[in-house]
């Protein structure tokens, strides 16, 4: 475990995230550490990723995360839909404080995990809720008061974005994060309906090629 905490994990964020223009401090990089030794310890009773080994934990995870906060409006009320381990939610409000963001995932034990690490954080303004997306729709409490929905890999994007769609509020977006077929998967969404557009970005240290999808409801 002492290698999640250690100086050059830590250093791994700090370079990837320096790709995006991102300047993390020790309070950041801290609180992602804490994040990522807990990820490892509950992942040894729970499902919660597959992902295990510490560096593709800090590129997988982490600093693909990071790839999403250039993007996102200032003071965005953000939802993240079927966070899982809290990605890109929770490394988003860490580099994000002005953001408000509600993690939601199906899995109990998942939302038990996120909420705990909101707990451990301290950080304000995010919160973890258990619930699927198609129930969380029908709450006014959500529906129409997102101004941005994201996920990374969470389902195909034409069915993420009818999922998403409810929850954005006037003028909201959503933010689909995807690999290198997201150009195809947003050529199937209508063009009618949305204004669809690609970020494309190569993951730091994996060169691997990524989009993020934005789209925009045209009524």
């Amino acid at each position: 475990m002492k290698q999640i905490f250690d100086s050059q994990w830590k250093d791994i964020i700090r370079k990837g995230a320096g790709d995006y223009g991102l300047d993390l401090g020790p309070e950041s990089l801290d609180l992602m550490a804490m994040h990522a030794q807990e990820l490892i310890r509950w992942n040894k009773k729970f499902n919660i990723t597959s992902i295990v080994d510490p560096r593709q934990i800090a590129t997988k995870h982490f600093i693909d995360s990071l790839a999403l906060a250039p993007h996102v409006p200032e003071n965005a009320s953000v939802l993240d839909l079927g966070s899982g381990g809290g990605f890109p939610g929770f490394p988003l409000k860490v580099v994000r404080p002005d953001l408000k963001v509600v993690m939601a995932d199906a899995s109990r034990k998942r939302v038990s995990f996120l909420n705990f690490i909101v707990r451990q954080s301290g950080l304000e303004s995010v919160k973890a809720v258990h619930v699927r997306a198609e129930a969380l729709a029908e709450d006014d409490a959500f529906a129409g008061q997102f101004d941005v929905v994201t996920s990374r890999a969470f389902t195909a994007l034409d069915r993420f974005v009818s999922l998403a769609r409810p929850f954005l509020s006037n003028g909201g977006i959503i933010l689909a994060m995807k690999g290198g077929a997201g150009e195809e998967e947003a050529g199937l969404l209508s063009e009618t309906d949305y204004r669809i557009s690609l970020i494309p970005y190569l993951l730091p240290l994996e060169n691997h090629s990524r989009n993020i999808v934005r789209v925009m409801p045209v009524t």
